[in-house]
């Protein structure tokens, strides 16, 4: 496996990207304009309804409270959203919610200079009040060319990079006055509601309400044991339910409250301290020096700065955030230029700067549109659950309630003539308390509440305890597998040295190399940095730096024994008493859509001050791509196969030099650096099976609950994973499913046309699934051809014998998974039926396939370490976060 494989948990490069996408993730359901109506107050109708709601002991009300939208709808008439006292705000998921219409004074300032970078919020500029309303704890303003309400955006949305760097003098204190009425305080406040609001909540549910009128019914017929036991449980019940949804939220309140003083530059003055609250997007923070908690979303405008970003990726290893380059036209997308955005809530643990330099950042979001704001309200709104379980209980409970009525009336009909009126009603609702349980909410209730002492017995801890009824229809569990199934730590098993386009041998001791490129990658090729006199990092990265006996040092604020733009050194053992240094220059951080880090280097010791050395490291099917094909080893495919087989993480290094000034290298793109190069060595890793895996996998099978591995790591290691805790048997094949794409050249198209309207259009292009066994059993391949407009041609495609019936488990990558997924549908549900092993899956692709397999009838586990699983565990019937850090409050579990 390689180190494109970290993304899911990997590398602290690729939870740069974790954190980024799982706030994305947390994110989906952010509307800029949902679907809005506008309703004001209709006099006459509420002179007319208000009565009838009221006078029949406040049934009406009752029914307003339960069907608001309805009531607003009943009560108001509908009118244009400027003269609305109400908006009516259609969700994404479909469901509609009552806003009510806001107003905010603004605080002039003449002495501002408008800028084009936001319409909106320049019209709202120009007025002395506003209207908004609060969705969702964001706020949309009303907009006078749009005629709707609009979400007003920080500087994460249509700035360019390069305008970024022009705001470092800070805003004026009067614009930051208009912007802070605007864009309100930078607080993430989680309302806990008193206990009487919440027992009032909970005691107007319908199915309670039908419990208090069964009691006040057989207290009347003089049931009193009966109906006290009902009531005594009732109450236990609501108690019980009261006491945890308050636990819940005073939990969530204290995790998302944060309130600090900060340091800004504004008005291109000395750096005042201000509270937290007061920031708005706009600010240049300072970042001190001994760290802090980001209070915003802001993006780094100088310095380079160690972040501990466990409270959004689950994972505690620091990562290195660096300045956004100056003079990129770019337009700044947070998710793309996440290795210089520091996130909300996460920790500043030490800042890096030369002389007097300050650390400053750009804020560009606050409030609840952070990273940590965002991932509350995925707390606070929760997808709705679409499950087959709740809509069969549904219609069990209209069925009831058809039982109850027809016994009702056919009560009544019965005994109209034998007993008086009262009397018969009386014995009507009788059948109907009988037919429909009025304990029923209690007892589920009571259970839940069971259940959920039981499992914190076992250190289990649930923060939806909806989902506790629906664990018992799980009969698939999906499963990452580094930090999951496997251990978190490695060890280098060897290295391969590479000469005249053969491989050496394996060497287990990589300090024994000699001095060349893969030495010199695994000593620069990494984003380490010392903190408290400690190495820290990714612990892969940790353990290839440690192999080669090397020592890194780094400048403190004296960085005068190196040049300003070396902030890392390398440094070898000595031979014959001399030492080698290198200087990182500049570090490319990794990414998990390229899969691969790069680092520039120089030679301390060289005298030509523009030679630098390039050095890559990655997966090895992206690097053998980026190396010239002539110093690729023959048998690289067949010696990847052998390392992967057997269950080791496998990582190349690529490596080339080039003539660049020190100036040029702070602004190279990453284009012109990862080409051209040539290819150095591959690197082993072993990365050992949990104890407790195995057994857990055995107890699941034999439980006939099917088991699925969903990793970002490489194919044929996640194989041997799955053989090794007996996800797969040894008895049964293995099939790697794999999609490749023709597409027809278009040098027969003819140019020459004068019109461009004649021109034809290029076919389509055309797909092939291969499979191949696995094994020792040799190689058998067939396929499946399929052009986009044609019919599926099976020939050839029953050599494998693929039925549902034969034991046998398909193992595919991420991009195969896509390709079949929307070209080959009838092979997609064989998929899903027996896919085992899917392997070099992105965070959005585990979700998808966690949904899909939904849609299929499956009650879907998913067990993950809340990092970039945060999708697929909240997709899922039952997420199970093996995480203790902020990020796992994603998963229900």
């Amino acid at each position: 496996m390689d180190i494109g494989d970290k993304s899911p948990k990997g590398s602290s490069q690729g939870r740069q990207d974790n954190a980024a996408e799982s706030s994305a993730n947390q994110d989906e359901d952010l509307d800029p304009s949902p679907s809005q109506a506008g309703y004001r107050l209709s006099i006459v109708k509420c002179l007319v309804l208000y009565p009838i709601a009221i006078l029949p002991v406040c049934i009406g009300l009752l029914l307003a409270y339960w069907f608001r939208v309805r009531w607003i709808k009943l009560t108001c008439r509908k009118c244009p959203l400027v003269n609305a006292s109400y908006v009516l705000v259609k969700d994404i998921d479909g469901k509609e919610r009552v806003e009510v219409v806001r107003q905010v004074v603004v605080e002039k300032n003449k002495n501002v200079v408008g800028s084009e970078r936001d319409r909106l919020l320049e019209s709202l500029r120009e007025k002395a009040v506003v209207k908004y309303i609060e969705h969702r704890c964001m706020r949309y303003f009303y907009d006078d060319l749009e005629k709707k309400y609009l979400l007003l955006r920080g500087y994460d949305s249509g700035v360019k990079c390069s305008a970024m760097h022009s705001m470092a003098l800070g805003l004026k204190h009067g614009d930051h006055r208009e912007r802070l009425c605007l864009y309100g305080p930078n607080s993430i406040n989680v309302p806990v509601k008193p206990y009487h609001v919440l027992f009032i909540e909970e005691v107007l549910h319908p199915f309670y309400i039908f419990q208090l009128l069964s009691i006040s019914l057989w207290m009347y017929e003089h049931y009193y044991s009966y109906a006290v036991c009902i009531l005594v449980l009732s109450t236990i019940s609501v108690t019980t339910s009261l006491l945890q949804t308050r636990k819940n939220m005073q939990q969530l309140h204290d995790m998302a409250s944060h309130s600090s003083q900060v340091t800004v530059c504004r008005d291109n003055k000395d750096p005042m301290d201000v509270p937290s609250e007061s920031l708005v997007p706009g600010d240049i923070l300072v970042i001190p020096s001994t760290g802090m908690t980001m209070p915003c979303d802001a993006v780094l405008l100088t310095g380079t700065v160690i972040v501990n970003e466990a409270s959004l990726t689950g994972e505690s290893c620091p990562v290195t955030k660096t300045a956004l380059p100056i003079g990129t036209e770019a337009v700044f997308v947070p998710a793309k230029f996440k290795h210089h955005t520091l996130f909300g809530g996460t920790n500043v643990i030490q800042t890096r700067f030369y002389s007097d330099s300050r650390v400053l950042a750009l804020v560009i979001t606050t409030a609840f549109t952070t990273a940590r704001g965002r991932m509350v309200r995925s707390i606070l709104y929760p997808k709705p659950l679409d499950l087959k379980f709740y809509a069969d209980s549904l219609k069990f409970l209209g069925g009831l309630g058809v039982i109850a009525i027809i016994g009702f009336i056919y009560t009544c009909a019965l005994q109209a003539t034998t007993l008086g009126p009262l009397k018969t009603i009386v014995r009507g609702l009788d059948i109907v308390t009988t037919v429909v349980p009025p304990a029923l909410p209690a007892a589920l209730t009571v259970g839940t509440v069971y259940a959920l002492q039981r499992l914190k017995k076992h250190k289990i801890y649930c923060i939806s305890p909806q989902r506790v009824n629906l664990c018992g229809k799980v009969k698939l569990v999906c499963f990452d597998k580094t930090g999951t199934l496997t251990e978190d730590s490695m060890s280098v098993q060897g290295v391969m040295d590479v000469s005249d386009k053969r491989f050496y041998p394996l060497a287990e001791d990589p300090s024994q190399l000699c001095r060349g490129p893969l030495l010199f990658a695994m000593a620069t090729c990494h984003s380490l940095t010392i903190i408290n006199n400690e190495l820290v990092g990714d612990p892969l990265d940790v353990k290839m730096f440690n192999s080669t006996g090397w020592s890194l040092e780094e400048p403190g604020e004296d960085a005068s024994r190196f040049d300003v733009v070396v902030p890392t050194v390398v440094r070898s053992p000595a031979s014959n008493g001399v030492n080698m240094e290198l200087g990182i220059i500049r570090q490319f951080t990794f990414s998990s859509e390229l899969q691969r880090m790069s680092v520039l280097v120089r030679n301390l010791a060289s005298s030509d001050s523009k030679m630098m050395d390039v050095f890559t490291k990655g997966a090895p099917e992206k690097i053998a791509e980026l190396c010239r094909p002539e110093t690729v080893p023959q048998d690289f495919k067949r010696t990847l196969q052998a390392l992967t087989g057997d269950g080791l993480r496998v990582i190349a290094v690529g490596h080339r030099t080039m003539q660049l000034a020190w100036h040029k290298s702070e602004r190279i793109e990453r284009e012109d650096v990862e080409h051209s190069l040539t290819f150095g060595g591959l690197i082993a890793m072993e990365n050992t099976l949990k104890p407790e895996t195995a057994p857990v996998i055995s107890t699941l099978m034999n439980s006939n609950i099917r088991t699925v591995m969903i990793t970002g790591d490489n194919l044929l290691t996640g194989v041997s994973v799955a053989r090794g805790c007996g996800m797969i048997a040894s008895e049964e094949q293995a099939i790697v499913m794999k999609v490749e794409t023709l597409c027809p050249s278009s040098s027969s198209i003819s140019s020459s046309s004068e019109d461009l309207m004649d021109t034809p259009l290029p076919p389509p292009p055309s797909h092939t699934v291969h499979y191949r066994l696995l094994d020792g059993v040799g190689v058998a391949e067939s396929s499946v051809k399929r052009h986009p407009k044609m019919e599926m041609v099976s020939r050839g495609y029953q050599s494998l014998v693929l039925t549902m019936e034969s034991k046998y488990h398909i193992a595919i990558e991420g991009s195969s998974f896509l390709l079949v997924r929307n070209n080959f549908p009838d092979l997609y549900n064989k998929l899903l039926v027996k896919g085992t092993v899917f392997a070099r899956m992105s965070p959005d692709q585990k979700a998808q396939l966690v949904t899909d397999l939904q849609s299929l009838g499956y009650g879907v586990c998913m067990c993950g370490d809340g990092a970039n699983d945060c999708g697929a565990l909240k997709a899922a019937h039952a997420g199970i976060s093996l995480s203790e850090a902020e990020a796992s409050v994603a998963s229900p579990f």
